[in-house]
């Protein structure tokens, strides 16, 4: 196999494109994710403000202190007096200086708060925002480039707002404060500073638009790698098995050398950007000493002036040091940005809206499944009428004209051969494949399961290879209903035949759990997912394979969970054996997209069709229903 066989996927080979040069298609601009800072910043403007008033009563305070700090050495250097007669004067300098360390230190603790505050607002709107988007996106996006947005992005913004902001206003208000008293005692002086003030500012917009679009891409890297790595680590077992896993350790090497390269080159700017800032902030300051000593050794400046001057000029150019010093932070902050606010746009913003059908119904939906109200005494009768349906990489539809019913308190099973649409059902039931046409009803009402947040409250889905957390037993079943007592748990896990295998881990219900249940079989993880599902009281259990290479003993203990759930709710079974399909209420064969015979077992039999060249032995050539 070629070196390049474990390249990332669709998703990711885009953000490998982005690192090439090529356009990243992004849709959201800088302009745009400024405003968004803006605006979440505006809405508890209180410690941004406090950083600014802090740092800013700092910076003039560097007036009072080259003040006082003149009038202590003219009256003892030159005027010969002693330490008595500048007491006063000099004590006034000392709380100067302690009252400028103190606003240093609670501008930084409001800078964190603000940016602390900031983080959590897009954080949790972010979370709100991928929940309300639903499994359809999160699907068609590398987890890891997710985790990177939520974790990393959400934190790469604190700095922007507890530094870079901040300083910026401190940079307009300071200098021009000391322009304005530099003018007033030496107008050249003043002149200087005015001229090269604005200079800095400048160099710093034309590095940092240099600077931007490398940003970007450095973040898109790390966000490609994120997701490339955890890709690898899930499947590592599996590229153990084929014997891969030097191919995808190269090809991860690839991915880190690519996102080394753009650090490097965001590096590169921003050291040449703090060179020209130092550079500048030097010239202006020995500018203004060398015109201030020529006129003062000529006899045309007093010393008490030239000596205010001399020391305001380094403090005219500290705000923009400082500046610079946080403009590399700045930029990753932007280049996060504008990813996390590309993924808040399409949606409402929960935190600035809170009206039917915005991101905070989610969790405001969730929470209805898990107290209060719960399901509805009835279970659902879902219907599928006429329903196409196809993948967006796929040219051929998925399903085709299919005509499905699940009646209340039923067991229906949906069997065929290996790409006949069963997946595909399950999937538009579960919200995860749009419906191009045709309807999904409910009760006879017609439902978006891919958008309808009341759907989603009464569904549950036990995957083939359930996905268990790391966390106890008991957190995992809690997981369906957060409220859920330890009894009501026991109950839930009895029903599906998991207590007796809980109760034998080393701590029952309390035993941790490995990431993705680590240490259970493959049947205890099907049951504890039947127990979720009871304990979350659904309306519509949708089961996914769940008895595909099991034992006949752990698959007769599955269909006994399987026969309680079915008293008490709608059931949905895909079926690779026989056992699993014989005692359904009703059985749907599909092939080639299209429900082609429906019935019972032995109706369907009878028919001497699809499903009894399914149900027969495996003969060479012929098409079985799993392993009979």
């Amino acid at each position: 196999m070629a070196p390049d066989a474990f390249e990332p996927d669709a998703p990711t080979r885009g953000r490998v494109a982005d690192l090439a040069g090529e356009p990243t298609g992004a849709s959201v601009t800088a302009a745009q994710a400024r405003r968004a800072l803006l605006h979440r910043i505006r809405r508890r403007p209180g410690w941004v403000l406090a950083a600014v008033a802090t740092q800013s009563a700092g910076g003039l305070a560097a007036i009072a202190q080259a003040a006082l700090l003149t009038a202590v050495l003219d009256a003892t250097f030159l005027g010969g007096r002693g330490l008595s007669a500048v007491t006063t004067p000099l004590a006034w300098w000392l709380a100067v200086v302690a009252l400028r360390a103190l606003f240093q230190g609670v501008a930084a603790t409001a800078g964190h708060r603000a940016a602390d505050g900031v983080t959590r607002s897009f954080r949790k709107d972010l979370t709100r925002q991928l929940m309300a988007l639903g499994p359809a996106y999160l699907e068609r996006r590398p987890s890891g480039a997710i985790g990177a947005e939520v974790l990393d992005g959400v934190d790469r913004i604190g700095p922007l707002v507890s530094r870079f902001v901040p300083q910026l206003a401190v940079t307009v208000l300071v200098p021009a404060a000391i322009t304005a008293v530099t003018l007033r005692l030496d107008p050249l002086s003043g002149l200087i500073l005015l001229v090269t003030g604005p200079l800095i500012p400048f160099f710093m917009w034309l590095l940092g638009s240099l600077a931007e679009h490398r940003a970007q891409r450095q973040w898109r890297a790390l966000g490609m790698l994120s997701a490339f790595a955890l890709d690898a680590f899930r499947g590592l077992e599996t590229l153990r098995l084929f014997g891969h896993e030097g191919d995808h350790e190269a090809a991860m090497e690839r991915a880190g050398e690519r996102y080394r390269r753009t650090t490097l080159d965001v590096l590169r700017v921003a050291f040449l950007s703090g060179f020209a800032l130092e550079l500048l902030a030097m010239l202006g300051t020995a500018m203004v000493a060398v015109t201030v000593g020529i006129r003062l050794a000529q006899g045309s400046l007093a010393f008490p002036t030239a000596l205010i001057i001399l020391l305001l000029a380094p403090e005219f150019y500290l705000p923009f040091r400082k500046l610079g010093a946080h403009h590399h932070a700045a930029m990753e902050g932007m280049a996060a940005m504008r990813d996390v606010v590309a993924s808040l746009q399409g949606g409402v913003d929960a935190a600035a809206a809170e009206g039917p059908g915005s991101a905070a119904d989610v969790l405001a939906g969730l929470a209805r499944r898990h107290v209060g109200a719960g399901p509805s005494e009835t279970s659902p009768n879902v219907r599928l009428v006429d329903v196409w349906a196809a993948y967006p990489e796929r040219q051929e539809a998925a399903l085709k004209g299919v005509d499905l019913e699940l009646a209340p308190h039923s067991l229906t099973a949906l069997v065929g051969p290996t790409g006949g649409g069963k997946s595909s059902i399950v999937r538009v039931l579960i919200g995860t494949l749009g419906v191009d046409s045709g309807h999904v009803l409910v009760d006879g009402k017609d439902t978006d399961p891919a958008h309808d947040l009341s759907w989603r409250a009464r569904l549950a889905y036990v995957p083939q290879h359930p996905h268990l957390f790391h966390g106890t037993v008991l957190d995992n079943l809690r997981l369906a209903q957060p409220g859920a007592t330890m009894e009501e748990a026991v109950a839930a896990a009895r029903r599906a035949e998991a207590n007796d295998f809980i109760r034998r881990l080393p701590d029952g219900y309390h035993t941790p759990l490995g990431e993705d249940g680590f240490g259970l079989s493959g049947g205890e993880r099907h049951r504890l997912a039947i127990a979720r599902a009871f304990l979350g009281r659904s309306d519509i259990v949708v089961l996914d394979e769940i008895s595909a290479y099991l034992d006949a003993e752990t698959e007769a203990a599955l269909m006994r969970a399987v026969a309680r759930l079915a008293r008490h709710c709608t059931l949905l079974v895909i079926a690779h054996r026989l056992t699993t399909v014989r005692g359904a209420h009703s059985i749907a064969v599909l092939d080639g997209g299209r429900v082609v015979e429906r019935g019972t077992h032995a109706e369907l039999l009878a028919q001497d069709g699809v499903y009894a060249d399914l149900a027969a032995p495996p003969a060479p050539g012929g098409r079985a229903l799993g392993a009979i």
